[in-house]
C-alpha cells in the first residue's frame, strides 16, 4: 500500500478518482529512521542486483556478530505497495537480524531506488518476480545458505510474498504482517464487503487512461492515499495518512503515486490462487484484531494447502499499527524469529 489504500476506488470507482497527469518527480536516495525504532547493532550494506534489465537497489542486514565463514538463513522482507525499504520493511528486518537472520530489504522494480520505468509501477507480476530476483541475490552469498531462505511481506507485499512462495521452491517459509491480496481488495474492498461487479469501472478508467496516452497524453497517476486526514473514509486510510505523509514514517521515495493503467492488471490479479494445491511451505499469517484487512490473513490461512501454518491475531492492533508501532513490531518480531527459527534453522 501505501496502505493499500486504493480501496477508496472500489468504494466508489470514478468520483474519487484522484487523477495526476504531471510527470512524478524525481526520486531521491534518503534514508528515514522510523520513530520509535531503536537503533540496531548490525551492519548494513548497499547491494545492487539485476532483474532482466532493471537494476534493483537493496540493503544487506546482517547480524553484527555473525561469522562470516558461516552460512546463515536469511529472510526477505517485501515492502507495501507505494512504499519504499527505508520504512516498515527496515523496522520488521530490524527485528529479525537480531534474531540472527541475514535480511535483504529492497525496492520493488520501478520504484524507490531500483531502475526501471513507468516510475511508481506497480504490476503484481513483476513485484513477484522481484522476490525471485532477491533470491538470486541471497544464493550467490557466501554468508547465506541457499537451503535456508524465507521470505516476509508486509499489505500488499504479504500478498506477493504468497505468490512467490508458491511459484519459487527456494523459499522455504513465508512469513505475512496485515496481509493484502491487491486484486481482492479492488473486487471486494477493504473489508470485504464491495461488491465486485463495481470494479468494471476500474478497468474502463485504466482502458481509457492508456488510450490518452497512446494518443500522446501524459501517463496519468492515481494517488493513493487520501488528499488529507478528514477525507479518509476508513479509520485505516486515516492512519495511513499518517503513516505515508507525516513524520511518523514518510520517505520522499515513497510518493503514492502509481500508473493509472496498472488497474488494467490489479484488478484482476488473485495473489492466492492455488494457494490450496501450491502454498505447500510453512506459513505465519499475522494481522490486527482491529484491521480492515483482518479477512486476508484469515483467508490465507485457511486456504494453504502447507500442514504447518499458523495464524497469530494481535488484539487491539490495526492494520498500519503493525508496520510501527513498537508493542506489535515487538510481538510479530519475537512470533516470527520463533517462526523462522522452526522453518528454517530446527527442522
Amino acid at each position: 500500500m501505501t496502505a493499500c489504500h486504493w480501496v477508496i476506488l472500489l468504494i466508489s470507482p470514478l468520483r474519487f478518482l484522484r487523477i495526476i497527469t504531471a510527470p512524478c518527480q524525481p526520486y531521491r536516495s534518503c534514508h528515514s529512521t522510523q520513530r520509535g525504532q531503536q537503533p540496531v547493532r548490525t551492519a548494513m550494506k548497499a547491494v545492487q542486483f539485476p532483474n532482466g534489465n532493471i537494476t534493483m537497489a537493496g540493503q544487506l542486514h546482517v547480524p553484527e556478530h555473525a561469522a562470516l565463514s558461516a552460512r546463515h538463513p536469511a529472510i526477505v522482507v517485501v515492502h507495501p505497495a507505494g512504499g519504499v525499504k527505508e520504512q516498515t520493511a527496515t523496522v520488521h528486518a530490524a527485528s529479525l537480524v537480531k534474531q540472527g537472520f541475514v535480511v535483504l530489504t529492497f525496492d520493488a522494480s520501478c520504484q524507490g531506488n531500483s531502475t526501471g520505468a513507468p516510475r511508481g509501477n506497480e504490476n503484481p507480476y513483476a513485484r513477484v518476480a522481484d522476490i525471485s530476483a532477491a533470491i538470486d541475490l541471497l544464493v550467490t552469498l557466501p554468508i547465506v545458505d541457499a537451503d535456508r531462505i524465507g521470505v516476509l511481506g508486509i499489505c500488499a507485499g504479504g500478498g506477493y510474498a504468497a505468490h512467490a512462495t508458491m511459484n519459487d521452491r527456494r523459499i522455504r517459509a513465508v512469513g505475512t504482517i496485515s496481509a493484502v491480496n491487491y486484486g481482492q481488495m479492488f473486487r471486494q474492498g477493504w473489508d470485504g464487503d464491495a461488491d465486485p461487479r463495481n470494479s468494471v469501472a476500474l478497468l474502463d478508467a485504466a482502458a481509457q487512461a492508456r488510450s490518452r496516452q497512446a494518443e500522446g497524453g501524459q501517463l496519468q497517476y492515481q494517488d493513493a492515499l487520501p488528499a488529507n486526514r478528514e477525507a479518509a473514509t476508513h479509520p485505516d486510510f486515516a492512519e495511513a495518512f499518517d503513516y505515508y505523509r507525516t513524520p511518523r514514517g514518510q520517505h520522499p521515495n515513497a510518493t503514492g503515486l502509481f500508473p493509472l493503467q496498472n488497474l488494467a492488471e490489479l484488478v484482476g490479479y488473485d495473489a492466492f490462487n492455488n494457494a490450496e494445491l501450491f502454498l505447500t511451505q510453512p506459513l505465519l499469517a499475522i494481522a490486527g484484531s482491529e484491521a480492515g484487512t483482518r479477512w486476508m490473513s484469515e483467508e490465507l490461512h485457511q486456504r494453504a494447502a502447507s500442514t504447518d501454518k499458523h495464524l497469530l491475531i494481535l488484539a487491539g492492533g490495526t492494520h498500519v499499527a503493525l508496520y510501527d508501532q513498537p508493542e506489535f513490531v515487538a510481538r510479530a518480531g519475537a512470533a516470527l524469529g520463533e517462526f523462522y527459527h522452526q522453518a528454517l534453522v530446527a527442522r
